[in-house]
């Protein structure tokens, strides 16, 4: 039984990140625009003219106001070049025109562009994170509720691609407002400027003041939410023993309790932005009080002409607007690389011991990668050699493998026994290196795994970790099939004809007896359901069979495959073992001693150790009368 403390310490505890973002959530954003960087620089300066030409908009309509004024009112001459576009008033109104039309058509081009390209960018983001997540070791995914793994690629992940996907060029063409708008009014008069920078570090020291409520609200809003996802995602799969007991009203009640604490959270961030957005409009109001009073003075004082009052007060009237859209913006942005920080967590863990990127990975994370290498092939069954193996899954439990010692010759048809918990699937997870072994040496032929956490190529007698787990074909009693068709289900073994594929359909006799080639051919376009709910137990595990022929590995595993399929599926798959795979090595886990009367030898464990291997004549009759026998 597990302890005490183990019990309270075996589910990871989610992350709670604090202070400043790290700046590998920097890095991760540089790598992801890399590729697209050349580009979005043009269109970043292509976006900040169209939005300076839009703005000038103000200053054109200043100078012709002031070319009206008469004396002794301040006033400012009409500028030469205006000029060349029309004379009088045709001038300004000529260049309003132009400046409008250039604007329009570099913002549109701008915002396109960056929409595009930043959606490819994130994107990437998340390619790179599932690439790396998908090799993280066994114990990440045992630690870790699946609803919370799913919350980072759902709701974090749209936190990152609602800013970056499309609305970026909307936060960036405020930011180029700002610049552009500092610009101009400095080029309507150069005492506007003080005013100008003071609210907008007005605006600032309202967002620096609040900046770590904004955050931590935002952070723990996402810590929130994910027990209750993951609280919904296990009673989903669980739905039909819920029912069965009787115990919707325990599961309603904790998710309602989960659930409260996210709004409870999401109340209190609202109450936090309330505040902010208050702050905001105070230090608007102060700037503005400040501009008419100076305003006035400088007008009687003849520094500033109507014209230029008129600019100052659209552009203030105007960054009103711009600078509290800017900071909300900001906070949405605050909250996407929330996102991303949690999303780069994972980028960033190490992988499982011999697992490699694969060479189309374009993020340097420090990961190894995969190296090309002359593929492995063994005629027909390849020999196991397991020496002196000892596994366990968590350091605070004892090893479920003591001491394993164990050949198997190719060709051979091993059967393992033993009662629940004596360590026969933990064996098939070692001879796949699912988990870390204590110590201990599996080998397929002469090669073992590399393990190694380096990139290039193995050491002589080792190979890559995909290519040796590539020598084994693995059918389990819950079969993995994914949504699609069955063409689909059968290439992820690797690329084959169709021709081929329906011919080890053909071959477990998937459909009924005297199916024509045309109707296996037909199949391969069949539907199948996620996890092939469309299909019986026996469909799911023939399937699955046809699978291990179409990848053509040396070596079969089968682990308790026929405990829950019907007569005919049972007797396909018994067959299949004795003529089918008759060249391949075979390890056949099973509880029905019937199914494994044929193999050469059978393995029976106890307790994590090799209790007594022999002939199935020997070993069945003393396991039956034994008191392991369940």
């Amino acid at each position: 039984m597990m302890s005490t403390l183990s019990q309270k310490t075996y589910m990871a505890q989610e992350t709670r990140f604090k202070g400043r973002y790290a700046r590998s959530v920097g890095n991760t954003l540089y790598q992801a625009y890399r590729p697209f960087l050349g580009r979005t620089l043009f269109f970043l300066v292509l976006g900040f003219f169209g939005r300076a030409a839009l703005l000038s908009n103000a200053n054109l309509v200043g100078l012709w106001v002031d070319s009206l004024c008469l004396p002794p009112n301040p006033c400012r001459p009409m500028p030469a070049f205006l000029h060349y576009f029309g004379s009088g008033s045709l001038g300004p109104l000529g260049l309003l025109c132009l400046a409008t039309l250039i604007g329009i058509l570099l913002t549109v081009t701008f915002r396109i562009a960056i929409s595009r390209l930043s959606a490819d960018a994130v994107s990437t983001i998340y390619d790179e994170t599932t690439m790396r997540t998908s090799r993280l070791p066994m114990s990440f995914f045992d630690r870790n509720p699946a609803g919370r793994v799913v919350t980072r690629f759902s709701s974090d992940y749209n936190n990152v691609f609602r800013i970056f996907g499309g609305p970026l060029a909307e936060f960036l063409g405020l930011v180029f407002d700002i610049l552009a708008m500092t610009v101009l009014i400095t080029m309507a008069n150069i005492w506007l400027l003080p005013f100008w920078l003071g609210m907008a570090a007005l605006n600032y020291l309202a967002y620096r003041l609040n900046l770590q409520s904004l955050r931590k609200a935002r952070r723990e809003t996402a810590l929130r939410r994910s027990p209750s996802i993951a609280h919904f995602a296990e009673t989903a799969q669980g739905r039909s023993v819920v029912r069965a007991y009787g115990k919707e009203a325990n599961f309603q009640e904790r998710f309602s309790h989960l659930n409260d604490a996210y709004l409870a959270q999401r109340l209190s961030s609202v109450n936090v932005f309330t505040r902010f957005s208050l702050s905001m409009n105070i230090a608007t109001a102060i700037s503005f009080l400040a501009l008419g009073l100076f305003g006035v003075w400088a007008y009687e004082q003849g520094k500033m002409s109507v014209g230029s009052l008129g600019v100052a007060f659209a552009y203030f009237g105007l960054s009103v607007t711009v600078l509290q859209a800017f900071f909300e913006w900001l906070g949405q942005f605050e909250e996407a690389m929330t996102g991303l920080e949690r999303m780069e967590e994972y980028l960033r863990m190490p992988l499982a011991p011999g697992e490699r990127l694969p060479a189309s990975a374009t993020f340097s994370t420090g990961h190894p990668k995969e190296v090309s290498t002359v593929p492995v092939a063994f005629k027909r069954g390849a020999s196991i050699r397991i020496c002196d193996l000892w596994m366990r899954y968590r350091e605070e439990i004892p090893p479920v493998l003591c001491g394993i010692n164990l050949e198997v010759a190719a060709g051979e048809r091993l059967a393992v026994i033993g009662r629940t918990g004596s360590g026969k699937t933990s064996l098939v997870q070692a001879l796949f290196h699912l988990y870390p072994l204590m110590q201990g040496t599996v080998q397929i032929g002469d090669l073992e795994a590399d393990l190694s956490e380096q990139s290039g190529e193995p050491a002589p007698g080792f190979i890559p970790l995909k290519d040796y787990r590539q020598q084994m074909a693995y059918i389990t009693q819950a079969p993995a099939l994914f949504l699609g068709n069955v063409r689909d289900n059968l290439a992820v073994a690797g690329e084959k004809s169709d021709a081929e594929l329906a011919r080890a359909m053909a071959q477990v006799q998937f459909l009924h007896d005297g199916a024509t080639e045309e109707e296996y051919l037909r199949l391969l376009d069949q539907r199948i359901e996620e996890q092939g709910r469309n299909l019986s137990s026996g469909e799911r595990q023939l399937l699955c069979m046809a699978r291990c022929l179409v990848q053509d590995a040396p070596i079969v595993i089968l682990d308790e495959a026929t405990s829950s399929v019907d007569p005919r599926s049972e007797e396909i798959m018994v067959r299949a073992t004795e003529e089918i795979f008759k060249h391949k090595t075979q390890i056949i886990i099973a509880h029905r001693l019937s199914t494994i009367k044929s193999c050469h030898r059978v393995l029976w464990l106890q307790h994590g150790r090799v209790h007594r291997i022999g002939p199935p004549t020997e070993i069945l009759p003393e396991f039956a009368r034994s008191d392991l026998h369940p």
